[in-house]
């Protein structure tokens, strides 16, 4: 398959690539629509600030040359051994909420995820959607209704992270 992969600053080519298998606790996706964050543009510009390239990322093990796209929507198409049907099967269609979780945080634990260390994400820290195929840990599904487009999908990431500051700022009604 072809992928947009990071090489290095100012260096992002499309290249072939193996379609990526699955393991016990992941899902596959067929990425039908990807966004471009300013994250990307940042690591595009200046990198590697968050991609390993030189050591790896203690979650997962990835270092080095990596597909990037953590703003995504899909369909799943296969799903590791111990991913239970209730919660995904394939032709489900779906976002990814990109942040690896680490298992050992006391954050994790309490559902704080985000705050836990290391802090990182598909696309920068693991391979992403800029491809036909992804591959994530089924943590990172969420399904969502026909009535959502993929193009919609692809935006449910950043529509979040802009709800969650504005929850946790002071910003009142009538604020400019």
């Amino acid at each position: 398959m072809k992928a947009a992969r990071y090489h290095g600053a100012k260096d992002i080519r499309v290249e072939e690539t193996s379609i990526p298998s699955v393991n016990k606790n992941q899902v596959k996706v067929e990425v039908k629509y990807v966004g471009i964050c300013g994250t990307d543009l940042h690591e595009y510009l200046h990198g590697p600030m968050i991609i390993p390239m030189k050591e790896p990322y203690p979650l997962n093990g990835h270092c080095g040359v990596t597909t990037m796209g953590h703003e995504f929507s899909g369909v799943v198409v296969e799903v590791g051994d111990d991913v239970h049907s209730d919660r995904v099967k394939p032709g489900d269609r779906v976002v990814v909420e990109p942040i690896f979780r680490n298992p050992d945080s006391v954050f994790t634990a309490k559902g704080e995820y985000n705050l836990s260390e290391p802090i990182g994400f598909i696309g920068l820290t693991g391979n992403g959607g800029f491809a036909k195929y992804a591959v994530v840990e089924d943590y990172m599904i969420h399904k969502i209704p026909a009535s959502v487009s993929f193009e919609q999908g692809a935006l449910v990431e950043p529509a979040a992270v802009a709800v969650h500051a504005v929850k946790t700022s002071d910003l009142q009604l009538g604020y400019s």
